[in-house]
C-alpha cells in the first residue's frame, strides 16, 4: 500500500461541498457583523495559501504518482493577514481594516482560532509537490480571489 501525507495550508475557493474553509470566512463574517474588517494584531502575520481546486489537483496526482511514504506541503503562494483583510474591506466597500488586540480577537473567535488560526504565521514551501510530482497550481492568487470571487458564494 502506498501512502502519503498532504499538509494543507490556508485553503480558499469555493469547493463542491457547501462548507466554508477556516480563516477567511471568519474574517468576512466578523466584518459583516460589525461593519469593520479586523485582523489580529497588526496583521503582519503571513500564511501560505492554496486554492481548493489546486488542492484537488494535487490529491489526484498523489493518488496516481506518489511513491510510498511521501510528505507534501500544499501551497501556491502566501499573503499577510493585513493584505487579505484589505482585500476583504475593498470587496465589501468598507474602510481600511483595523488592528485588533489579541484579547478582543479571543473574545470573538476563542483562544486557539485567534492565537493560532488568525494570529500566527504558517509559512511552508510545496517544492516536493511541484518537483518531482509535477503539480502546477494555476488558480487565482488569494488576493485576486478575494477581490473577484469570495463574495459571490458568500451571499
Amino acid at each position: 500500500m502506498r501512502s502519503a501525507v498532504l499538509c494543507n495550508t490556508l485553503i480558499y475557493g469555493h469547493g463542491a461541498l457547501p462548507r466554508d474553509s477556516v480563516q477567511l470566512p471568519r474574517l468576512l463574517k466578523q466584518a459583516r457583523k460589525s461593519g469593520v474588517v479586523r485582523h489580529v494584531g497588526r496583521g503582519l502575520n503571513i500564511w501560505s495559501n492554496v486554492h481548493i481546486d489546486d488542492v484537488a489537483d494535487l490529491y489526484v496526482l498523489a493518488l496516481e504518482k506518489t511513491p510510498a511514504g511521501m510528505f507534501y506541503f500544499v501551497e501556491a503562494g502566501e499573503a499577510s493577514f493585513r493584505a487579505m483583510s484589505e482585500a476583504i474591506a475593498k470587496a465589501l466597500g468598507l474602510g481600511a481594516p483595523q488592528d485588533w488586540p489579541l484579547e478582543a480577537a479571543i473574545a470573538e473567535w476563542g483562544y486557539e482560532m485567534a492565537s493560532y488560526g488568525l494570529g500566527s504565521n504558517s509559512r511552508v514551501r510545496g517544492t516536493r509537490a511541484r518537483t518531482p510530482l509535477g503539480w502546477q497550481p494555476h488558480r487565482p492568487a488569494v488576493l485576486d480571489w478575494i477581490a473577484r470571487d469570495m463574495l459571490a458564494a458568500a451571499r
